[in-house]
């Protein structure tokens, strides 16, 4: 299992990055990438279903010195402003990493809270709030609000948001781990009306959490990262090792965005 922690990065990069971890579990052998980043200005990330047109005030994005950019996962919109995001891709030959999404989502889930354990973050696994049900029929919903099974919850609030890709060689699981609440501004940028921006503003308050709300100790990206990283090497029975990018990985990352 190979750690990668990277310094702020642009938004192509880190998309352009995850898409080619995934691409090369063609001919990456059985290793496991878990890797952990963050974004060098306020980013939203939208679900590959997602029409960025149709559901976003791009100018009103844009007024605020945020940016979006696409994600090859599914879900729904992430606000990336302060959270420490990660992203884990294996080939189909890797052992013990799940053969089904809901598999792969578990032990995955097993690593991140085990993790979060390390932070004195206490948490557990369990269905969403089902009364996020009738919000997600009524509005588009940020991930935050997006009612799933399985999520990390702190007494009832959803800590964590993710999404997996999974193709014919491998499989990539990326989410974001809010350290502030400025997640929460998401709604500001949503083709809605105001009644309906007014419930995402409180719900999300109501139902979702971040780090900041959950420990009095100060939590940073670096620290966070070193917690989650044990948290995996603690779960998953695989020699480890943290490994920067090579100069050459750069440069092919680079051909995704170039």
């Amino acid at each position: 299992m190979r750690f990668i922690i990277d310094p702020p990065r642009t938004a192509e990069f880190n998309m352009a990055a995850d898409l080619y971890l995934l691409r090369r579990c063609a001919v990456a052998g059985d290793g496991v990438t878990v890797r952990f980043y963050s974004w060098l200005s306020p980013t939203v990330t939208i679900g590959c279903m997602q029409s960025p047109e149709a559901e976003f005030d791009l100018a009103a994005l844009g007024a605020a010195g945020a940016g979006w950019i696409g994600r090859i996962t599914g879900g729904r919109a992430v606000l990336h402003d302060g959270d420490i995001t990660y992203s884990v891709t294996f080939p189909k030959s890797a052992r013990g990493m799940g053969g089904s999404i809901r598999e792969t989502y578990g032990i995955i889930s097993k690593c991140l809270m085990a993790g979060l354990g390390k932070a004195s973050i206490d948490c557990e696994a369990h269905d969403s709030d089902g009364g996020l049900a009738g919000i997600g029929r009524q509005v588009k919903l940020p991930c935050f609000l997006a009612p799933n099974r399985d999520e990390i919850m702190v007494a009832g609030r959803k800590l964590v948001g993710s999404a997996q890709r999974r193709t014919a060689d491998g499989t990539l699981q990326h989410g974001s781990i809010p350290i502030n609440g400025n997640y929460r501004k998401l709604p500001l940028y949503l083709r809605i009306d105001d009644s309906e921006r007014e419930k995402q503003v409180e719900s999300l308050k109501a139902k979702s959490c971040c780090i900041d709300e959950l420990t009095a100790k100060k939590v940073t990206f670096e620290s966070l990262a070193e917690c989650l990283a044990d948290g995996f090497a603690s779960v998953l029975p695989f020699e480890h090792e943290l490994l920067p990018w090579s100069r050459k990985e750069e440069e092919e990352i680079a051909v995704y965005y170039g």
